[in-house]
């Protein structure tokens, strides 16, 4: 069987890409050298030629138009291309799209492209949480946590400020999508969404702490509901649309989802 990976040099298109060789004929899609608002018949063969198309590629922190088209409009785009082809599409979305206070650019975009494919035949839908590795039990340097890393990295404090708690999150570990990837593969599925999740739930300043105590670091709480509680709404709706820590401070549940 053969299966394209689109968005296969990201975090999670590249463990997919390593994982699903060993079974499956692996062609890997740069979705960024292509025209994708237009494309043209040889790209339109070489995504088309697998028999399962799994979408990885979204931009995190979309900053253009470049980067929300590729995640709210692409899926709509390639779903209309396959109405006749029927491939099924395996597309990864986030469990933001269910959460009422993200308003960032990424889970609206998120949230614009399900809207448009929802009752589409042929597609189904993987909505995330946040995706984490490990080895040896030890949180890695990537994915979301790569910026967490980063961020102890360069502040060169001795002691280093994190909001207390932030988001609660159910963490999925990277080889149970794979898992589930393959279940579906398995089961002969061919469209639906699922919402997934890992076993333990996890709050920021535990993820953050986790971290720290790898990176050898002191770390120092502020209590974000001493903060948020007193900010007036319209700035509340300011730290909701942002992509960063700030958005911490709202400390969203994610678990509900």
């Amino acid at each position: 069987m053969k299966i394209s990976i689109i968005g296969g040099s990201g975090f999670v298109g590249r463990y997919l890409k390593e994982k699903l060789k060993k079974n499956f004929n692996i062609k890997l899609i740069n979705i960024r050298k292509m025209n994708i608002e237009n494309l043209d018949e040889a790209d339109i063969k070489k995504i088309f030629s697998s028999n399962i198309i799994i979408n990885c590629a979204a931009s995190l922190n979309p900053k253009n138009d470049n980067d929300l088209f590729l995640n709210e409009e692409f899926l709509n785009h390639l779903s209309k291309l396959n109405i006749k082809l029927k491939r099924v599409i395996i597309h990864l979305s986030s469990i933001n799209v269910l959460i009422k206070d993200r308003l960032d650019k990424y889970s609206i975009s998120k949230k614009n492209s399900e809207k448009l494919c929802r009752r589409r035949k042929n597609i189904i839908i993987l909505r995330l949480p946040l995706i984490i590795s490990k080895k040896n039990n030890i949180m890695q340097n990537e994915g979301n946590l790569s910026s967490i890393y980063n961020y102890l990295e360069k502040i060169k404090l001795p002691i280093y400020p994190m909001l207390y708690p932030g988001h609660l999150y159910q963490p999925l570990e990277i080889d149970q999508l794979k898992k589930k990837i393959l279940e579906i593969i398995k089961l002969k599925k061919k469209s639906g969404i699922i919402n997934l999740k890992g076993k333990k739930k996890l709050n920021l300043w535990e993820i953050f702490s986790e971290i720290a105590k790898i990176k050898k670091k002191k770390v120092l709480k502020i209590h974000s509901s001493n903060i948020y509680n007193f900010l007036p709404k319209f700035i509340k709706l300011l730290i909701k649309k942002q992509n960063n820590f700030l958005q911490q401070l709202a400390s969203i549940d994610h678990t509900k989802y």
